[in-house]
């Protein structure tokens, strides 16, 4: 729990950065190339082992970032290098994307189905779950085939189940509470 934490924290940080300098999505972008890297298990314990010296840890952290990402974002890692927390930077681009929607009143939602939708069927959800949240939507997808028909939608901490799936469990309970 710390970890997710720490990781808002320095996300709030670089958003507050970015926001006043203007490089809002070059801080995304930079974010996300680091995450990708730090959820290496092989780097991430390499780069955060305090048995390396940070010298030798710093070094790498700037040959593998440094031609890819802003001197600010390099500086973030190496402070995570420096603190052994370089493994926290998924949680951060992660926090940090959520602060870029939220400030362009985006809404994160993810549909599930049991088959992958095409490209109608998915402007068709969009529309509707745009209505649903009442904002603009990122929208993610999911298959589950277990779902039968149908589908579901994760609009934040809200779930909408209009699955086959969901139906018949409604009514199975239905029919053991008129039973017992």
């Amino acid at each position: 729990m710390l970890r997710i934490g720490a990781g808002r924290r320095y996300a709030e940080a670089a958003f507050e950065l970015a926001t006043r300098d203007g490089t809002v999505d070059a801080w995304q972008r930079d974010l996300a190339f680091a995450a990708g890297l730090a959820r290496d298990e092989r780097v991430a314990r390499d780069v955060d082992s305090p048995a390396v010296a940070f010298e030798h840890r710093r070094k790498a952290v700037e040959e593998l970032l440094g031609g890819h990402v802003s001197p600010q974002a390099l500086n973030l890692a190496l402070l995570l290098t420096k603190r052994g927390r370089f493994a926290i930077l998924p949680s951060v681009g992660a926090e940090y994307d959520a602060l870029v929607r939220k400030s362009r009143g985006i809404v994160a939602a993810t549909v599930t189905t049991p088959g992958a939708l095409s490209a109608v069927e998915l402007t068709a959800v969009r529309t509707r779950v745009e209505q649903l949240a009442g904002s603009k939507v990122e929208l993610g997808t999911d298959t589950d085939p277990s779902l039968v028909g149908g589908l579901t939608v994760r609009i934040g901490d809200r779930l909408i189940d209009a699955s086959v799936r969901g139906r018949l469990e409604r009514l199975r309970g239905r029919l053991v509470q008129g039973t017992s």
